[in-house]
């Protein structure tokens, strides 16, 4: 590979001819840093800087994932894989589920977000959020990220796990301050990295299509109780999701603070009701006094400092885990903070 550099917009990830100042594709301002070379992307052929974790194009990951980097299994509620591998011995049924209606709500929100929300840049404050915790819990990758005009503080993921989307509210955008907005994002990205995407449609689905489809297939003594599970592993993602946001924010007051003003309570004063009830069976989200429950139980747990540790290690050594030697330039595994020729330490 040559290391002679080449240059990229940084901003679509766009070749940039010699001496030009400006992206020929979007328009952007060009700065060059000519230490650092320039690879194509495995995946679409845009160039990307080699200390690079996701291509500025296609935001798939290009560094190799490590035993630094944070698993499904640090932050996954007990009850989310009990329910999920129940689920999974119920028969085709979920997948059915999702097969129809995923393609077609995928197709819809998409060109609705295009038309109607504004497309989050990388370099936007928002858009070094949602790299940053992409990169905190090891996602292959970024979601294609809009924000969305809308008066309620919410948030959202859709789409398959190889193709994510995110939508965040324009009222979320005003309202959280910037770590309020991490736990946020975090939360979403923790449905991501947990593979939620395929069940979640089935779940948010089942009033419009779980009857349907039990009637065709003849399975209407079943539909009931898959939907029920369904939506009890719903409550229990949700749960998971929350611990992810944990993780990267380090601190169940920021979550605390961000769910209560998505609540409408106050901030100071009790938290909102918390027990579990008739009617929560028949949603998709726990109470959100139980949720802030549970995460106090898990900021509490030898799980979460185990995980916690796992994520400040892998901010430290971050520097190191490139592709190349940062002092003579040579190529060396990811892994290693050595390199094999100049022997130099990378971090």
């Amino acid at each position: 590979m040559s290391t002679e550099p080449t240059h990229f917009c940084g901003k679509c990830g766009t070749r940039i001819p010699e001496n030009s100042g400006y992206c020929p594709r979007c328009g952007a301002r060009i700065g060059r840093e000519k230490s650092m070379p320039e690879v194509p992307c495995k995946f679409c052929q845009a160039y990307n800087r080699l200390d690079r974790t996701f291509c500025v194009s296609c935001r798939r990951r290009l560094i190799a994932m490590t035993k630094y980097d944070v698993t499904a299994k640090d932050f996954l509620f007990s009850g989310d894989k009990d329910n999920l591998a129940m689920l999974r011995e119920t028969g085709p049924l979920p997948y059915l589920i999702g097969g129809m209606f995923t393609k077609g709500r995928e197709n819809s929100m998409r060109s609705w977000l295009v038309t109607n929300g504004r497309r989050v840049e990388t370099r936007s404050r928002l858009g070094s959020i949602v790299v940053n915790c992409s990169e905190t819990l090891g996602l292959e990758m970024i979601p294609e990220t809009f924000v969305i005009p809308a008066p309620e503080l919410n948030a959202a993921t859709f789409g398959r796990d190889e193709s994510p989307v995110m939508a965040i509210t324009s009222a979320a955008l005003d309202s959280l301050d910037e770590i309020e907005m991490t736990a946020l994002v975090g939360h979403e990205l923790g449905h991501v990295k947990s593979k939620h995407l395929l069940y979640h449609t089935a779940a948010e689905s089942i009033g419009a299509g779980a009857q349907f489809l039990a009637n065709f297939y003849g399975a209407g003594l079943v539909a009931m109780p898959i939907q029920m599970l369904l939506l009890a592993w719903h409550r229990d993602s949700e749960i998971s999701a929350d611990r992810a946001a944990l993780l990267i924010v380090g601190d169940p007051g920021v979550f605390r603070s961000m769910m209560l003003k998505i609540v409408g309570y106050p901030a100071q004063g009790r938290d909102p009701p918390g027990d579990s009830s008739f009617a929560e069976a028949f949603q998709t989200h726990p109470a959100y006094g139980r949720r802030l429950a549970m995460v106090r139980e898990f900021y509490s747990s030898r799980d979460y400092g185990e995980a916690r540790e796992k994520v400040r290690l892998r901010s430290r050594v971050k520097k190191a885990l490139v592709p190349f030697c940062r002092f003579c330039g040579a190529a060396k595994p990811v892994p290693d903070f050595f390199c094999r020729v100049c022997k130099r330490s990378q971090y």
